[in-house]
């Protein structure tokens, strides 16, 4: 695909409450994914060991209070952003998917030790919802802020992710093509 037109087209979908959706769908998975987590831990113990007695930063219950919470919030802010974007305002999606692109780091006040007492299946699932959350709304939001470094960055897969240049022609508008 010519390069004007590809980066035409991530630039609409990038901007689109199509891909906007599909960000709030990847942080519900991992929303989902922590508390399975959360589940399984509390369904499955540590035998012989008192996570109490670990950091509180380590303890799962941090987590619910924390983590759990803030995902559960900003959940919310996505739908309230999505449903403003469908309004024509796009404005507080753009403020929610600067939340998202930041979200690890975000979470520096917790640990990750009582995801070792559990399938590590459950971690990987929710660490990849998150990354491809984070993702989406990075895109999102260099789009929105018109925040790419140079022209050439939102054809960088390594910047924005993998593109399915297929599924980007459905972003032509009538008469053009790629």
């Amino acid at each position: 695909m010519e390069k004007e037109i590809k980066r035409r087209l991530l630039k609409r979908k990038f901007s689109s409450v199509e891909y906007m959706e599909e960000m709030r769908d990847w942080h519900q998975k991992a929303i989902d994914g922590l508390l399975e987590g959360l589940r399984n831990f509390y369904r499955f113990p540590p035998q012989n060991e008192d996570w109490h007695n670990w950091h509180p930063s380590d303890w799962p219950e941090t987590w619910e209070k924390k983590v759990l919470t803030n995902l559960r919030d900003i959940q919310n802010s996505i739908d309230d952003g999505i449903v403003r974007a469908k309004n024509g305002d796009s404005s507080y999606i753009d403020s929610v998917a600067a939340e998202i692109h930041s979200i690890f780091r975000n979470m520096d006040v917790v640990s990750w030790k009582w995801w070792e007492y559990i399938n590590s299946e459950y971690r990987k699932r929710f660490d990849d919802s998150l990354v491809m959350a984070s993702k989406t709304a990075s895109n999102i939001m260099r789009e929105l802020s018109d925040a790419w470094k140079t022209e050439e960055s939102i054809l960088k897969e390594a910047i924005t992710g993998p593109v399915d240049e297929r599924d980007l022609k459905r972003y032509l508008r009538p008469g053009e093509k790629a």
